[in-house]
């Protein structure tokens, strides 16, 4: 039987709605659903509650309901034990997301009947050094971002490449992205688009206090370290923008290929391009003057 995990960003108006819907187009075509504990319980669901373990070893395939955010958090739960993820778009640009909630039917249909392919994006694991030890590892999958906190002044890092000098950059920070990330907050920090079928990392500084500073772009296979001196404590890492590390002045930034491989649902129709100029055009209509 095929089993199904379902990862509802409960906070997303209307999701109920769309959940309920859900749930029963699975019951009627005899297809196993699966919610998180806590989400079951939120929701109204109690007989689909499954613990993490329980979640990681029965889906074959896991949807979300929600934007990017959801996508990448449930991406980085379910990418060490392989299970794909398709998600749903709820949100506002959802450029990660595969599904528009209009073409949701035809979607699921096209889940249930197997008519999809799994695209495999590269992740990144940053580890954060302090006494030449390493007291925290996170994985992800767009971007790993050193960066100040609330404080004005900016910080001077230095950047190897593989244990080569290669930059100096003073700054308000910089952002260590995926290709899949390149649409993120690097974009919108002025680095490149990437299509997220090359397997490379994008190193993109925030807000250069330098005329000459551009973004860089190395291969996958090279780990990056970053050493950054400032005149405060106000300095943190950033996962994904959605787990925040605080760093002390003498802290190193590792950041290297992960073993682990997020797999994303696709359909054979869907092309990176056409998707790019919808979303990007949805950016620039939903602009707030």
């Amino acid at each position: 039987m095929l089993t199904i995990g379902l990862f509802p960003n409960t906070k997303k108006q209307s999701v109920g709605t769309v959940l309920a819907w859900m749930v029963q187009y699975f019951k009627e075509r005899n297809v196993k659903i699966l919610l998180s504990e806590a989400v079951a319980e939120e929701m109204g669901y109690p007989e689909l509650a499954g613990n993490r373990e329980k979640m990681q070893r029965e889906i074959m395939l896991g949807i979300t309901l929600g934007g990017d955010g959801t996508l990448l958090s449930t991406a980085r739960e379910i990418a060490p034990v392989g299970i794909p993820v398709c998600g749903v778009n709820m949100g506002q640009l959802g450029f990660l997301t595969e599904v528009e909630l209009p073409q949701l039917s035809l979607a699921l249909d096209k889940i249930i009947n197997g008519d999809y392919y799994i695209e495999e994006r590269l992740m990144l694991d940053a580890m954060v050094v302090r006494n030449k030890e390493t007291i925290y590892l996170s994985s992800a999958l767009n971007d790993v971002v050193v960066s100040k906190g609330g404080f004005s002044r900016m910080i001077r890092m230095k950047l190897f490449v593989d244990g080569q000098f290669t930059a100096d950059y003073p700054a308000d920070g910089l952002i260590v992205a995926t290709s899949t990330g390149s649409t993120g907050y690097s974009l919108s920090a002025g680095g490149p688009i990437v299509n997220p079928n090359l397997k490379v990392i994008i190193l993109t500084p925030i807000c250069p206090h330098s005329l000459h500073t551009r973004s860089l772009v190395v291969s996958e296979k090279e780990e990056i370290k970053i050493v950054f001196r400032a005149t405060h404590d106000d300095i943190v890492l950033t996962v994904d923008g959605q787990t925040v590390y605080k760093l002390l002045p003498d802290d190193v930034v590792l950041v290297k290929r992960s073993e682990h491989r997020a797999r994303f649902v696709r359909f054979f129709e869907s092309s990176y391009y056409q998707t790019l100029r919808t979303k990007l055009r949805r950016g620039d209509e939903n602009e707030i003057i």
